[in-house]
């Protein structure tokens, strides 16, 4: 009884340890704070989009970080102004900051992000610039969408 449990939970392990959909393969090791992303032969939108996707979160969290910091506020409290029915770019024109510097910040923080995928080898060159082609519009969303 003991080898025929042993058996599906090894199994299952393996399986949600590295799982491959459509061309991408997701596989979270022990000592990765995350999944890690490696892109198959794909080098086009696909392969960017899902570097996107696959980093949303944590990109969302820098973001927060990186508009606090230009707005001069806390993560808390800019939270707390966007929980009130707020976009980033009403907060900023509030605190007196332009739309240009929050995006610039934006922008050099994700840029280097994406320099750092590239130098992990988690994105090649060629899909580290259509990310980048990606990101003034992404970021332009992040900052007027309001919560």
């Amino acid at each position: 009884m003991f080898q025929k449990l042993i058996a599906p939970v090894v199994l299952s392990g393996a399986l949600l340890g590295s799982i491959t959909v459509g061309g991408v393969a997701a596989a979270s090791t022990p000592s990765s704070s995350g999944p890690v992303i490696v892109v198959g032969s794909s080098s086009g939108q696909h392969a960017a989009r899902d570097w996107l996707s696959a980093h949303q979160k944590a990109l969302h969290a820098r973001a927060l970080a990186v508009s606090a910091a230009t707005l001069g506020m806390t993560q808390k409290a800019l939270l707390t102004e966007l929980r009130t029915g707020k976009s980033i770019t009403q907060v900023a024109r509030e605190r007196g900051v332009s739309t240009q510097k929050l995006l610039a910040a934006l922008s050099t923080a994700s840029e280097a992000r994406v320099k750092g995928a590239v130098s992990r080898h988690r994105l090649n060159r060629k899909q580290a610039q259509r990310v980048d082609a990606l990101l003034p519009a992404y970021l332009d969303k992040l900052i007027t969408r309001v919560y």
